[in-house]
């Protein structure tokens, strides 16, 4: 029996070489750009380090210590998930009923269509341009609009503010990626048997009833994937944070990432600036596999 399992054994080692074979290319580019830059980021971590010269001043885990302690840390963090929550809210919310409204059908659907996606595909860095016009306080066409109809009183320096800086990157953000959740949701909705919305229709349900009873549950699973998409992509915003404020003013709008990139280009702390962004990888780590077990417990309950 033993010299028969051996057999068998090599026999199944033989058939799996291919297999080995044709993902020894991924595992090599994994370990190249993945888990030795990774590596060799937590050993930056660990010393004093303003970015040349040779790693020599070791101070273990006083990095860590050091940005658990910063206060703007937490204010980066606070702001990030203010942008993430706003935009799971707003940004899903309003791609699904355009998506909605496309379904059911208006004159000029597919320019509409068309229109409407043009957003998703302007750079961030244009479009943190573009709306750093929009704000200005003197040639800014918002202001201008306000004093037109009226409202004069509420023109201000939107990106110079304190408690305006962070909501005018946020409705820009917002901006930007419903195009995307309309795309995805409109697709999703597409897929619906029609004979579900004839059936009720027959039976007397009205739109209402069809959105509430028959489309929204069929897009549950979309909603889900594009709230870890959202979550996902969010705790990576930094181009549209730096064109518009740089984490101005005052840090006031600061996020994970450009608090990481000001710690290690602007101040040359090297070393906190590593040991932050390592953190910011737990937490994304984290919240990824917290929404996908979300994810797979709903999936369960519903089936």
């Amino acid at each position: 029996m033993d010299k028969n399992k051996k057999a068998g054994l090599m026999q199944e080692l033989k058939e799996s070489i291919p297999a080995y074979i044709l993902i020894l290319p991924t595992l090599v580019i994994l370990v190249i750009f993945l888990f030795i830059p990774f590596a060799n980021a937590f050993r930056i971590s660990l010393y004093k380090y303003k970015g040349y010269g040779e790693l020599t001043r070791y101070v273990g885990m006083k990095n860590y210590v050091s940005v658990l302690q910063d206060d703007q840390f937490y204010r980066a963090f606070g702001n990030t998930f203010q942008l993430i929550g706003c935009d799971l809210i707003f940004s899903i919310t309003i791609g699904f009923i355009l998506s909605y409204i496309l379904f059911r059908g208006i004159r000029m659907k597919r320019f509409f269509n068309t229109a409407l996606f043009i957003p998703y595909l302007i750079s961030m860095v244009v479009i943190g341009c573009i709306w750093r016009i929009i704000y200005d306080p003197t040639i800014g066409p918002l202001n201008q609009i306000l004093e037109l109809i009226g409202l004069g009183n509420l023109a201000q320096p939107w990106l110079s503010q304190i408690h305006t800086a962070l909501p005018a990157i946020i409705v820009t953000w917002i901006w930007r990626t419903i195009p995307f959740n309309m795309l995805i949701c409109y697709a999703n909705i597409m897929t619906l048997p029609k004979d579900h919305l004839e059936a009720a229709e027959i039976d007397g349900a009205s739109r209402f009833q069809r959105l509430k009873y028959i489309i929204i549950p069929h897009m549950v699973p979309t909603f889900a994937t594009l709230a870890v998409l959202t979550v996902t992509n969010d705790l990576r915003a930094f181009d549209l944070v730096w064109v518009m404020t740089q984490g101005g003013p005052g840090g006031a709008s600061d996020v994970l990432t450009s608090y990481v990139y000001s710690n290690a280009f602007v101040s040359q702390k090297f070393g906190p600036a590593t040991a932050a962004s390592i953190l910011m990888m737990a937490v994304m780590i984290g919240i990824t596999v917290v929404l996908q077990l979300v994810k797979k417990a709903g999936g369960k309950n519903e089936g």
